[in-house]
Order: structure tokens, then sequence, then C-alpha cells
């Protein structure tokens, strides 16, 4: 079954463990309905039911492969139709549902929320106000064609279904509370980290400029006072040679100039994108670097900088400390923007390092809505794996 439900591994935890609490509450179900059938509880309406039953079953057995390419969108709208042919097919059989059935079609556009672009969360709503809608009419329809029915077959058909929608709407509100308070935890742990981490950067741009660029002009300044004393001496020479020095400093400063700037933001990166500017980097790089890159396009600034940021840190930590003899650097756009970087370095053990560095790549990936992984041990090299959750493309 693991091995059926692996294109599941790749989605965000909370919607691989929704995805799976329907598909056993969705199979106990059925498998109860199918026990009291046999039992002798043969009726048109729980043969109905069973086989929408397995069909949905069937559709949510369909996601799996298609999550690997697709991500949650696959998911979403196989549980989409999944959950409108049960709210259809189940009103249909047993016109008491409805209720239930109305409240079903309501839960992809739930479960959607947090892991679909806003086009497809429009969409959701008007699958739920049409189906919601739809469901209760046909109950009503239908509820007049079977006033005269046996009375056990409604009462079978909703204890089989009845628990199983419960389920799934008691663990939604459980799962938005939940992710609600931990995302408020994590507010405030990430406004802590950011203040922390930006004024770590200030510090260490003052020092920049201070130990390299302020000393530098300082020097100049006293270059260009000795080409003047030269030059009132009538030491022309001597004037030319400390203004052709002055001239080399002058190349030399600017290009420390852009080297800083280019930490600040790349200018490639704002006008090119992620790929070129980890095209520019890899090149500059003193550990050989491969980049492999697949269906990667623009995305909004934030993320590509917390992206481009994330992975150059990780690449100059592996050539300051890891002794790296090369890096891979694999970069992916579907279904979601990630990255992984991955050094054949010496590895250390996380818990007995400084974490200030770690703990600036966390809050700039958190700020842009994704998450960062370090897999790190001694004698084994070090892997930092950074995800964002599906976007509209900047475009």
């Amino acid at each position: 079954m693991s091995r059926l439900l692996g294109g599941w591994d790749g989605l965000d935890p909370a919607l691989r463990w929704l995805l799976r609490i329907n598909l056993v509450a969705l199979t106990t179900a059925t498998l109860l309905l199918a026990a009291a059938y046999f039992l002798g509880f043969k009726h048109t309406a729980v043969e109905i039911d069973l086989g929408v039953m397995v069909a949905s079953i069937v559709i949510m057995l369909v996601t799996p492969p298609l999550c690997r390419r697709y991500g949650a969108p696959a998911a979403i709208i196989g549980l989409t139709v999944s959950s409108l042919l049960f709210a259809v097919g189940g009103t249909w059989a047993t016109p008491n549902l409805s209720p239930l059935t109305a409240l079903l079609t309501m839960v992809p556009l739930l479960v959607g929320f947090p892991y679909l672009p806003q086009r497809w969360i429009r969409a959701l709503m008007v699958v739920a106000v049409i189906g919601s809608a739809g469901v209760a009419a046909l109950g009503e329809w239908r509820r007049t064609d079977n006033l005269n029915d046996t009375w056990w077959v409604n009462a079978v058909v909703i204890a089989a279904s009845l628990p199983a929608g419960v389920v799934i709407v008691v663990y939604l509100v459980r799962d938005a509370y939940v992710r609600l308070r931990d995302q408020a935890d994590e507010l405030a742990d990430s406004r802590t980290r950011v203040v922390a981490v930006a004024d770590a950067a200030r510090r260490s741009l003052e020092r920049d400029l201070h130990d390299g660029a302020q000393q530098r002009l300082l020097a100049m300044s006293v270059t260009v006072e000795r080409a003047r004393k030269e030059l009132l001496a009538g030491r022309g020479d001597g004037a030319a040679r400390l203004l052709d020095q002055l001239a080399a400093d002058n190349r030399e400063v600017l290009v420390e100039l852009r080297e800083l700037a280019r930490g600040i933001y790349p200018p490639l990166l704002a006008e090119r994108g992620l790929v070129a500017a980890l095209q520019a980097t890899a090149r500059r790089s003193p550990v050989p670097v491969t980049l492999d890159v697949a269906d990667v396009e623009r995305h909004p600034q934030q993320v590509e900088a917390a992206a481009y940021f994330c992975i150059l840190e990780a690449m100059t930590n592996a050539a300051k400390h890891a002794r790296a003899s090369e890096l891979l650097v694999v970069l992916r756009g579907r279904p979601h923007l990630a990255f992984r970087v991955t050094d054949d370095g010496g590895g250390f053990d996380p818990a007995r390092v400084t974490r200030g560095g770690l703990e600036g790549m966390v809050a700039r990936i958190e700020a842009a809505g994704g998450t960062l992984r370090l897999d790190a041990a001694p004698g084994r090299g070090t892997t930092v794996v950074g995800e964002f959750p599906a976007l509209d493309a900047a475009g």
C-alpha cells in the first residue's frame, strides 16, 4: 500500500495525512456497507452506494502517480471528483444523506486553500456552491419518490456512510485549528529571527565596508595627497606613477563594491531570474558546481531572493568549512519550486555547531513562505533542501 500511495509522499505532510484519512474512512465505510449487504440487507440503494464508494476509492488511488508531476493540484482535483461522485450517487440512492453529501462538496475547497493559487480556489468555490445546491435539490426531489422505501435501507446506508464523512469534517476543523496555532507560533518566532538576522546582516555589511572599501578609499586619499606634493615639487614622473597606482586602486574598489552589492541583491537575479543568477554564481565558485535545473520559471522577487541567497550560503559554507571537492545544486520548478544543495565534504554534527548561518537561511526561507531542511552528519557530507508552496509564476 505504501508503494501504491508513494506519489503522495512529496506533498505537504498535512495534506498527505488528510488524503490518507479520507481513503481509510472511505474504505472502511465501503467495507461496512458491503458486510451489511452480504449479511442480507440487499437493496438497490445499497448497491448504488457501494458502486459509488468503490468508484470514489479508485479515483483517489489514481491520484498518487499524477502527484509526482503535478503536486497538490492533482490530489485536490482527484478529491473533488471523488467527493462530487459520492455526493451525487449517495444522494440519488439515499436522499436522507443529502445534508452530509452537500457538506462533502465543500471539502475540496477547505482542503485546497493552503495549497492552490487563487484561480483554482475560485473554481472550487463555484463547485462548492453549485454542488451543494444541486445535491440539496436532488435530495428533495428523490425524497418524494422514496417515501415508501423500507426504513432499514436508509438506516443501514446512513450508519455506514455518516461516520466517514464526520471523521473527515472533524479532521478538517482540527487541522485548521492546529495550523492556525502553529502559524501564529511560527510567526512570532520568525519575527524574532528576522530581526536578529537583519541586525547581523547590517553588522556584517558595516564590517565589510569598514575593513574593505573604506580602508582602500583612505589609502587612495593618501595617494592623492602624495601625487599633489609630487606635482608641486615638479616631479612629474613620480606624480604619474602615483596616478597610475590610484587608477588601479580605483578599479579594485569598484570591483569590491560590485561584489558587495551583488551580495545585497544581484542585478542578474532581478533582470533574468534565479537560473541565470545561479549559473553566474556557479562559474565564480572556487568549488566545481554541477547545476541541474528543470522546469523553472520566474517567481515572485521574495521567493527568488530567498532561494538564491540560501543556495549561495550553502555553497559558501561548503567551500569554506566542508573542504568539499564538488557541489551538486538541483533546482526544480514543478510541482513547486524546490532546491537541493549537496556537497561531498566532511559533514558535521548540527547539534554541535553555531546555528547562526542556518537560522538566517531558515528565517529567509520562512519569510517567503517556504521550508528548509538540513541533512548532515560527520563523514558523509551535507545536504540542504528548500521548498516553496505552489504559487502563480511571476510575469
